[in-house]
């Protein structure tokens, strides 16, 4: 295994680094800390008066790996045994994306906030893309997501391929910590409209529906073979993303898991802002896990 951490040298990026330094030394794997050179900030703009565009990139390429690796000891106490510092030109995600191609089995950790405003390395398009183009699993890290050694990940499920196979990953690692897994269905009544205005339908009955729901959940866990670790389902009356990141604060959950189709966006249950809105409010990491087919039929 190989863990890639990308950095800007936010502050927001600090948790980040040191997930990445964690899974390092509790694996024994190796670790890459990459940032992607801006050459038109800081002072390398006024360089074009009197350096070759060579000189300038190769300058602030040495420049910058010298700085990752203090921006690396000022974040982590205990430097993995091997850490490779690189400094590359480019976008952000496609860079790192090509430097996951060059390992064997990767898994991509990055920031969810950068510097500023202006640089929000990993949040809106940029994570979008990224997600949605790799086809291995990124960890998305909140600028204040506490590094400790996981006891709680709270899964969010749909009964696709992706979210069994987010089951399926989630498991390796609470048997890896000896952590639980709380699974969390999240779903909306449909409403009708009536004389009086417009009120959820009555011809659902919810307490069925979450016996249903939960029954469903238990019998997906034993298909995969993850009852050992499995602590609690939940069929949840809330918006899906909701479901999820309450659950997950509620328990003070290191992790949550959610499953995706690979390069091809996100899978349905996890589609467009319900997925954007899991990484942008969730207050822990969130591990999300590509699957390549995308033919699955749900529940």
């Amino acid at each position: 295994m190989n863990i890639l951490v990308a950095t800007d040298f936010s502050d927001n990026s600090r948790s980040a680094v040191r997930w990445g330094a964690f899974f390092a030394n509790q694996l024994g794997s190796d670790m890459k800390l990459i940032h992607v050179v801006d050459l038109a900030a800081g002072d390398n703009a006024w360089r074009i008066l009197v350096e070759t565009p060579e000189e300038i990139e190769r300058e602030a390429l040495v420049e910058t790996r010298e700085k990752l690796e203090e921006f690396f000891d000022d974040c982590v106490e205990e430097r993995p045994e091997s850490v490779d510092f690189r400094a590359v030109l480019g976008s952000p995600s496609d860079e790192l994306l090509a430097e996951a191609e060059l390992v064997d089995d990767p898994i991509l950790v990055v920031g969810t906030r950068g510097a500023s405003r202006l640089r929000e390395l990993f949040l809106g398009n940029t994570a979008r893309r990224l997600v949605r183009s790799s086809k291995y699993p990124v960890i998305m890290v909140p600028p204040k997501a506490v590094v400790s050694e996981p006891k709680n990940l709270v899964v969010g499920v749909d009964f696709s391929k992706p979210s069994r196979e987010a089951v399926r990953r989630a498991a390796l690692m609470a048997r890896t910590y000896d952590a639980r897994l709380h699974l969390v269905y999240g779903y909306v009544l449909p409403e009708v409209a009536t004389f009086d205005g417009t009120v959820a339908a009555t011809a659902v009955d919810s307490e069925e529906l979450i016996q249903n729901k939960e029954a469903a959940l238990r019998k997906m866990v034993e298909e995969i073979g993850a009852e050992d670790v499995l602590a609690s389902v939940a069929s949840l009356q809330l918006p899906p993303a909701r479901a999820v990141t309450t659950t997950a604060e509620e328990l003070g959950a290191e992790f949550i898991f959610v499953g995706t189709h690979g390069r091809r966006g996100v899978s349905r249950f996890f589609l467009g802002n319900t997925a954007e809105r899991v990484m942008r409010e969730a207050t822990c990491a969130v591990f999300v896990v590509p699957v390549e087919e995308s033919n699955e039929e749900t529940d």
